[in-house]
C-alpha cells in the first residue's frame, strides 16, 4: 500500500506545482503529461501486477506462434485476437512489448479525454487512479481496449451523431462484448435528471436489484452458460464501492434541481451517465460479474465531479422551498465552504475506496511489481 500511497502523493504534488494556483490550460497540460507518463510507466514495466496477468501471457506466445493459421482462442474476441497476432509479428515484440503498447492504449485515451473534458483535470486524475480505472486497465485487458474506445466515442455522444458513435461501439465489441451495453446507453442519457426522475430511477433500481438474479440466469442460459452459478453470478463485492458513486449522483440530481448545475446537453448525459453506472455498482454488491459493465461509466462519473465542485464554487446554493423558505448560500464565504466541504468529502470517500480494494486485493494489485526489479 505504501508503493501506491507515494504514486498518489507524487500526482498530488504535481497538482500542487502546476493547478493548485491559477491554473491554466497549459498548466493543466503540463500536469496531465507529468501524471499519465508516471502511471504509463508503472503500467507498462510491471510484471504479474493483475489477476489476468500470467493468463495474457501464455495467451500472446501462444498466439504469435499459431499466426493467422486460426482466428480463434479461447472465448475472446477476434478483433483483440488479430491485434494481438499482429503484433506478434513484429520482429524482437516479446511479452513486455507488448505491454508496453497495450498500456499505451490505455494512458493515452484517458490523458486526453481528461484533459479535454475535466473542468479540474487533477482531481480527475485522483479519482482515475482512486476508482481502479488505473488498476483495471492492468488487469481486464480486453475490456480496456473496449473501455478507450467508448472514450472516443463520447465526443459523438453529446454531439448526437448516433451513427458515428455506434460504429465505434460496435468495433470495440470485437475486443469485448460488454460494451454493447453502450448502445441502449444513448438513448438512456437523453432523458432529463431531476428529483422526479430519481425517485423513478430510483424504483428502477429497486426492481433492477431485486429481479437481478432472474436476468443473470436468463442471460447466462444462453450467453456465457460458464458463468452459470458460479462465484461471479452467486456473490457479490462489498457495498462499500457503491458509496462514492452515490454520493456523487444524489450531489449531481440536488444540486440540478437547485439549478446551481447548468443543465447543459453535457451535464444531463455526465448526470445519467453516472446514474447508470451508480446504478451498475450498487447491483455489483449482489452479483460481482456486473463490475464489468461499471467500468464504461466510472469515466464519466470523474468528470462530472469537477462540474459540481466548479458549480459549487462559482454559484454555490440559493433555493425556494415549498413552504417559501429560501435557502441562500451563494455569498463567497459560503460559496468556498460548500465547494471544500464537497472536495474533502469526494477525497476521503475516494481513499476509502482505493485503500478498502487495495486491502481486498483489487485486481491483483496489492504488490506492485516491476520487471526492472526496482519496487519487487
Amino acid at each position: 500500500m505504501l508503493f501506491y500511497t507515494i504514486n498518489n502523493a507524487v500526482i498530488i504534488l504535481w497538482a500542487a506545482i502546476f493547478c493548485f494556483r491559477k491554473p491554466t490550460k497549459s498548466k493543466n497540460l503540463i500536469f496531465i503529461l507529468l501524471a499519465f507518463s508516471q502511471l504509463f510507466m508503472l503500467m507498462a514495466f510491471r510484471t504479474q501486477i493483475g489477476f489476468d496477468y500470467n493468463m495474457y501471457t501464455v495467451a500472446f506466445r501462444s498466439m504469435a506462434n499459431t499466426g493467422f493459421s486460426t482466428l480463434t482462442y479461447k472465448d475472446w474476441e477476434t478483433g483483440f485476437i488479430i491485434f494481438t497476432k499482429l503484433l506478434g509479428l513484429i520482429p524482437g515484440c516479446d511479452y513486455q512489448m507488448y505491454m508496453i503498447v497495450l498500456s499505451l492504449i490505455a494512458i493515452l485515451p484517458a490523458a486526453i479525454f481528461i484533459y479535454k473534458n475535466s473542468e479540474v483535470p487533477w482531481l480527475s486524475t485522483i479519482l482515475y487512479v482512486n476508482m481502479f480505472m488505473f488498476f483495471m486497465s492492468m488487469n481486464f485487458l480486453r475490456q480496456m481496449i473496449a473501455v478507450s474506445l467508448v472514450l472516443l466515442a463520447w465526443h459523438f455522444m453529446k454531439n448526437n451523431r448516433f451513427i458515428l458513435y455506434a460504429v465505434i461501439i460496435v468495433f470495440a465489441s470485437f475486443f469485448h462484448q460488454t460494451v454493447l451495453v453502450m448502445i441502449p446507453v444513448y438513448f438512456l442519457v437523453k432523458m432529463k435528471p431531476g428529483i422526479k426522475e430519481l425517485l423513478i430511477y430510483g424504483f428502477i433500481l429497486l426492481w433492477f436489484y431485486t429481479a437481478s438474479t432472474n436476468l443473470i440466469d436468463l442471460v447466462t442460459s444462453f450467453y456465457h452458460e460458464e458463468y452459470r452459478e458460479s462465484v461471479f453470478i452467486v456473490e457479490g463485492l462489498s457495498f462499500i464501492y457503491a458509496i462514492l458513486p452515490i454520493f456523487i449522483t444524489v450531489a449531481a440530481f440536488v444540486l440540478i434541481k437547485t439549478e446551481t448545475i447548468n443543465l447543459t446537453r453535457e451535464n444531463k448525459y455526465l448526470t445519467n451517465l453516472t446514474f447508470i453506472g451508480t446504478l451498475m455498482m450498487i447491483t455489483m454488491s449482489k452479483h460481482s460479474i456486473i463490475e464489468r459493465l461499471s467500468y464504461y461509466f466510472i469515466m464519466f462519473m470523474i468528470i462530472l465531479v469537477p462540474v459540481i465542485y466548479q458549480s459549487l464554487k462559482s454559484k454555490g446554493i440559493k433555493y425556494t422551498t415549498s413552504n417559501e423558505r429560501v435557502i441562500n448560500l451563494t455569498s463567497k464565504k459560503s460559496r468556498t465552504a460548500l465547494a471544500v466541504g464537497f472536495l474533502l468529502i469526494i477525497l476521503a470517500l475516494s481513499c476509502l475506496h482505493f485503500y478498502y480494494g487495495l486491502s481486498e486485493n483489487a485486481h491483483g494489485a496489492e504488490v506492485y511489481k516491476s520487471w526492472l526489479h526496482l519496487f519487487g
